[in-house]
């Protein structure tokens, strides 16, 4: 038997309400305002854009910090010459003097040069980074650890401008995925006091639309109990 056109109105009026129940609980549950496309198809493709962009910056984000990693390696390897080179001046001063132990001296230079030239390799690229240095030759001794320390001294003046340079990118990177989740938390994040709120205001009206349709197929000698 084919309902009358009110009872199919009343049940479309169930229907919606259930329906606009079952989105305000799942807006409450997962926190999101759009959980699917259809939801919000516009606010969806922005959200997803946001997510990209997001995405994309924290990828450039952990790259900086990769190379700011390999960076401040290097750093801590230039400033291990940079000591050697220090300690290896001041055995040139004590080898001028004719009263301190020159074969003592020599050894330690020799290690020190050694110890230089392996950390240089590394960081540099060069094997023989620093000639022997000879203690029975102070002067010209002196004179390759300037060179040295004047290399070793550009090279780590440029590592700190590129570390430099590298805080302000990945200062930058997380500022801009900082305002793009603001953003798309904006867009689809539920707004919980109003969903609570909407949520309670649809339970009223659906509890009073089954109580009329109930009332209504009563008096019609009928009962439905599909939306109880």
């Amino acid at each position: 038997m084919k309902l009358p056109t009110t009872q199919s109105s009343s049940l479309s009026n169930l229907e919606r309400l259930q329906e606009e129940r079952q989105k305000l609980q799942e807006k409450l549950s997962t926190g999101l305002k759009i959980n699917r496309a259809a939801d919000d198809p516009a606010g969806s493709q922005i959200a997803n854009r946001l997510t990209s962009s997001i995405n994309a910056a924290d990828i450039r984000t952990n790259n900086a910090r990769d190379q700011q990693s390999i960076i401040n390696t290097q750093a801590g390897q230039y400033a291990s010459i940079t000591d050697n080179l220090l300690r290896a001046r001041e055995l040139t001063i004590q080898a001028g003097n004719p009263v301190n132990d020159k074969q003592a001296i020599q050894a330690e230079l020799d290690q020190l040069t050694e110890e230089i030239n392996v950390i240089a390799e590394r960081v540099l690229g060069q094997s023989n980074f620093i000639p022997s240095l000879d203690a029975s030759n102070p002067s010209a001794a002196q004179s390759d650890i300037e060179s040295a320390s004047a290399t070793v001294d550009a090279n780590a003046s440029t590592a700190g401008a590129q570390s430099r340079g590298l805080d302000s990118q990945i200062n930058n990177y997380q500022i801009s995925s900082t305002n793009n989740q603001a953003a798309r938390s904006r867009i689809q994040d539920t707004d919980y006091a109003q969903s609570a709120s909407d949520l309670l205001r649809t339970e009223l009206q659906l509890k009073i639309a089954v109580i009329l349709k109930r009332d209504e197929e009563e008096r019609k000698g009928l009962l439905l109990n599909k939306f109880v």
